[in-house]
């Protein structure tokens, strides 16, 4: 899939390098800033939801243009590579998002207080899932930029 001969790939990339780390970001902060966690579990949610799906798209469209190129080049599929494992991730920052938004009462939110066991899990593992969110961003990046300037592109 093109758009005006350019590779729908690199331009639907760029959506994810924007959620996924503003996501992340947003996760980090509900997790360790409890005054502003009763507006940031709404934005954290929200945002971590829509980078999962740009992942996805990323992912959709890195699969069409890796069978167009072929597929071979070892560059392109240690890019395949960590794509699954940031897809993976972004779903799950995203999961976590979602139960931190639905289940934590927004009262147990403003105080600032873990709640029950499921408010101090979330507090402990939406910075494990961010954390990894934004390495695999990083790790994802550079060997797409790895694959285009050293070998398909080059």
């Amino acid at each position: 899939m093109t758009i005006s001969g350019i590779p729908l790939h690199p331009l639907v990339v760029h959506a994810a390098v924007v959620f996924a780390p503003t996501a992340a970001l947003a996760a980090l902060a509900y997790a360790v800033v409890p005054g502003g966690r009763a507006w940031l579990r709404h934005a954290a949610a929200l945002v971590a939801v829509v980078a999962a799906a740009s992942v996805q798209l990323a992912a959709m469209t890195g699969d069409t243009l890796a069978s167009t190129l072929g597929g071979t080049n070892p560059l392109v599929q240690d890019h395949e590579a960590w794509a699954g494992r940031l897809q993976a991730a972004t779903w799950v920052l995203a999961g976590i998002a979602v139960v931190a938004w639905w289940a934590l009462p927004v009262r147990t939110v403003r105080a600032g207080q873990g709640g029950a066991l499921l408010g101090k899990a979330v507090v402990v593992l939406l910075p494990l899932a961010a954390v990894a969110v934004l390495a695999l961003v990083v790790m994802t990046g550079h060997s797409g930029a790895e694959a285009v300037w050293k070998g398909v592109g080059a």
